[in-house]
């Protein structure tokens, strides 16, 4: 089996121009499908949160946008109204960052947030990733914002999952990430990103 670094991702055959990793948040607009209910028993917020403070002190809150799920009554995941779509206290939103409120699985579908990023200008045209899950929200989000031309990058250490059958957690983003990685975006150890967010 060839090693990582002798083969080429698809990016590269393709010649896209590979990110150097210079997000910040005078040149981006932070992403956040958010960890909520019971799924905050398997997400680590630090890395996430580290990403907030950074943004929010670099700007004005405008390119920030939070991700947050709605669900019909009485569907078990993410159910309004319960401990099911309570969010982590230190990742919820501050006046001025954008909120959506989405009910399918992609950020971008039957919502405002394209629409939103454009208005931003250069802000809009990159965005990082952060939150969860990976295999789910992380993943549709960034493939569907590559196809509509923005730079994406996504934040390693900012990305959970939860496990799932035949896999645990970390195994599950690891795959996903890779596989973003190979043809949608740039993906990054956060300690790379972060070192530019400062």
């Amino acid at each position: 089996m060839a090693s990582e670094t002798e083969v080429k991702s698809f990016r590269d055959m393709l010649g896209a121009p590979r990110l150097t990793l210079t997000a910040s948040p005078q040149d981006s607009t932070l992403i956040c499908p958010r960890p909520i209910g019971d799924h905050r028993r398997r997400a680590d917020p630090q890395s996430d949160r580290f990403a907030l403070e950074k943004y929010r002190a670099g700007g004005d809150g405008k390119n920030i946008v939070h991700v947050v799920h709605k669900t019909l009554d009485g569907v078990p995941v993410f159910t309004a109204g319960t401990a099911l779509a309570v969010e982590f206290d230190e990742l919820k939103p501050q006046p001025g960052e954008k909120v959506i409120q989405k009910e399918l699985i992609s950020s971008f579908v039957a919502i405002d947030l394209h629409e939103y990023l454009i208005r931003l200008g250069e802000r809009g045209r990159k965005t990082v990733l952060t939150g969860y899950m990976a295999h789910v929200c992380v993943s549709t989000t960034a493939r569907a914002g590559a196809d509509l031309g923005k730079n994406v990058v996504l934040a390693v250490d900012a990305i959970g999952d939860r496990d799932i059958p035949g896999f645990t957690g970390p195994e599950v983003t690891d795959a996903r990430l890779k596989k973003l990685g190979d043809a949608f975006g740039t993906v990054a150890q956060s300690v790379e990103v972060q070192s530019r967010y400062r």
